[in-house]
């Protein structure tokens, strides 16, 4: 009798488990921020990795905002924000146009894990034909090119159009296309995938001139590469999601969250400190969950490329 109850509740459990974990959003991969430092170019200062490391939070909150302009939540990427520093064995013009050395990193690789490489490229203003380049990283193309890891190249110096540049190669590299109209419909909003970035010489463009078109933002959502509330991205490190406090983030904390949504209980369920506990809260938890389930899981083996990077498709 024993035996079969124990079973039983086993059985239960793992329902329950498949159950609350199925909605949970899975986190993608942070994105990989590389500064590539030519032979012949100086070491980059602390105020230039600031920068880069500044262009890439703000092309996170274009993301986000644009998501949520279109009703589906402040949806964004995440990204590493230590930027590693590769120095190359060749001389800035010897990469421009590319392909570099996939052999003087250990860091870049063809592989099926959703990772995505911005390299920013120290001391190249332009490269020849384009502002920016993408290319997915597969030794063959998968039924869904999201699994694809993705490589962006982007001039370094380019300081008047740089971050709508990024934002549209890393637009590539979640799987959009080229848009063929310019403004977004009863906008005068330019579409970030618009096919060809028309400047004023001399004068700055920034993001607030773009905007995602309707079917590129449900694209993202139901694709899944936007995974993490940019209301979480800031603080999220300091924020404590174990809310029973047995030292562990898993489906108790969550299902201790969303009955906290509707009953009162004598747990701190207010996860983002906002006053109220509601669905931002248990989306929180959920993605604490998550990334402690796949910090405790074996890792995935990675592909490593052993030759030179073809060239590379101007997007």
């Amino acid at each position: 009798m024993e035996v079969k109850m124990s079973l039983r509740f086993f059985a239960y459990f793992w329902i329950i488990l498949f159950l609350s974990l199925s909605s949970i959003t899975f986190a993608e991969p942070p994105i990989e921020v590389i500064y590539w430092k030519a032979s012949d170019v100086k070491m980059p200062t602390p105020e230039k990795i600031d920068q880069l490391r500044q262009v890439m939070i703000e092309v996170q909150d274009f993301f986000a905002a644009e998501m949520d302009r279109h009703g589906f939540g402040k949806k964004t990427f995440k990204f590493n924000e230590d930027i590693e520093i590769i120095k190359g064995e060749k001389k800035i013009s010897e990469y421009n146009p590319f392909p570099i050395d996939i052999n003087e990193t250990s860091l870049i690789e063809y592989g099926l894990d959703n990772q995505i490489y911005v390299v920013f490229v120290g001391g190249a203003e332009t490269f020849i034909g384009s502002n920016g380049l993408a290319k997915g990283l597969c030794r063959t193309v998968p039924e869904n090119l999201k699994y694809c890891n993705h490589l962006v190249l982007i001039p370094a110096e380019d300081d008047l159009y740089f971050t709508p540049v990024v934002a549209h190669e890393i637009g590539h590299a979640f799987g959009l296309a080229h848009s063929l109209k310019r403004f977004i419909l009863n906008s005068n909003s330019v579409d970030i995938m618009y096919q060809t970035q028309i400047v004023t010489r001399g004068i700055k463009d920034e993001l607030k001139n773009y905007a995602l078109n309707r079917e590129d933002a449900t694209f993202l959502n139901e694709n899944g590469r936007l995974s993490i509330q940019k209301a979480y991205q800031d603080g999220s490190q300091g924020i404590n999601a174990d809310v029973n406090g047995d030292g562990y983030i898993d489906l108790y904390d969550v299902m201790i969250v969303r009955s906290g949504m509707q009953n009162p209980t004598t747990y701190d369920t207010d996860i983002n400190n906002d006053g109220v506990t509601d669905e931002n809260d248990l989306a929180l938890v959920k993605l604490k969950a998550m990334e402690a389930i796949i910090a405790a899981s074996p890792s995935k083996p990675r592909f490593k490329l052993t030759t030179t990077w073809g060239t590379l498709k101007i997007q």
